[in-house]
């Protein structure tokens, strides 16, 4: 019976000695939930810019597929995809050895024509003079004078086929109708090509022009000379700019929208017409409420704030607008006049007690 006492007393000695230590922690969980020392901002409201958020395309200010004017096999080409060239710069050069030929012949009928018709010319300025002293008839002068006349045309239909000639000689090296880059070069040496042949395609890339599409209920918010700026998936960390220059007549029958068409400088060279655009058009402006930058946490899902009242501070979902300086617009979730905390501790959570 001793001993039994003796262990039931040494149990009640090691409970006692759990409890005491939990009875110790009391003071340190009240200490853990001290009020967290914050600083608290007012929200504010500005007038930031509003912005028409569109998708568009990129495409060269001017792009052609130049065809030859002649008719002839490809002795060379002059450019590969990629090259830049002039206007006026050679392309790719024919074989024109027939037209030569023809050109020749039509030089050698323009002088024989230059002849005939000087000769003509004396005999008018005689026929005229036999006239005046009566050695001639009427009709013979009439004559005369009708043959003067029709070697003159002869001379002009001469020098309109020597020209024709010419020109198809020269039309045997195609050339660059503007300056820009060559997209594809169609044709080999060795191959023949007639006047409706495709030779290469030609873009200007600097300036560029941003297609975009406007809803019809946007129309009143977009006019000329507007500021637009957007983002491609190529460059995702550079903000490029244009102003819209065009603005189509009509709305597309299916689709309701109308077409406008920014100009972009693209003197960096790294914008490419057929990229796909994220852009917006800044159409004016709207008052929002706004918040410095460190007041608003962000998530991996949503963006959130600390409003405070009543002494603790109570997690707010927002949704997030454009940065203005060091401030950042806010289009849902808050409101002006309302206290935020500003900075907000990782560990802050919803409903923990704050002072200011």
């Amino acid at each position: 019976m001793p001993r039994f006492r003796t262990t039931f007393l040494s149990l009640l000695a090691l409970v006692l000695a759990c409890k005491k230590p939990a009875a110790e922690t009391q003071p340190k969980k009240e200490a853990e939930a001290a009020a967290v020392k914050v600083a608290v901002v007012a929200v504010e409201e500005l007038s930031v810019p509003r912005y028409l958020v569109l998708t568009g395309s990129l495409k060269a200010d001017r792009e052609t597929e130049v065809a030859a004017d002649a008719a002839g096999k490809v002795l060379q080409t002059m450019v590969e995809r990629g090259q830049p060239v002039k206007k006026g710069d050679a392309l790719v050069r024919l074989d024109v050895q027939s037209a030569e030929l023809s050109r020749a012949q039509a030089r050698s009928q323009e002088h024989l024509a230059r002849e005939n018709a000087a000769l003509a010319k004396l005999e008018c300025e005689r026929g005229e003079a036999l006239y005046k002293g009566q050695a001639i008839t009427k009709s013979e002068y009439d004559r005369r004078k009708s043959q003067c006349q029709s070697t003159e045309l002869s001379v002009k239909l001469a020098e309109t086929g020597a020209e024709l000639a010419a020109k198809v000689v020269r039309d045997g090296i195609v050339r660059a109708p503007f300056a820009g880059v060559v997209g594809e070069r169609f044709v080999n040496v060795g191959q023949y090509v007639r006047p409706d042949s495709r030779i290469a395609s030609l873009y200007t890339i600097d300036p560029l022009r941003l297609e975009l599409l406007i809803p019809e209920a946007q129309l009143g918010a977009v006019k000329k000379d507007l500021p637009v700026e957007f983002r491609v998936i190529a460059y995702p960390d550079d903000l490029f700019e244009g102003t819209v220059k065009y603005l189509s007549p009509a709305l597309r029958a299916r689709s309701r929208d109308l077409v406008a068409e920014a100009v972009v400088e693209n003197d960096r060279g790294l914008l490419r017409p057929g990229m796909f655009a994220e852009s917006r058009l800044r159409v004016g402006e709207q008052k929002l409420p706004v918040l410095p930058l460190t007041a608003v946490r962000r998530g991996e899902v949503a963006a959130s704030i600390f409003t405070v009242a009543s002494g603790r501070a109570s997690e707010r979902v927002v949704q997030l607008g454009d940065t203005v300086g060091k401030k950042i617009a806010l289009l849902a979730g808050v409101k002006p006049g309302e206290r935020v905390i500003d900075s907000p501790p990782p560990t802050l959570a919803d409903g923990a007690k704050v002072q200011e």
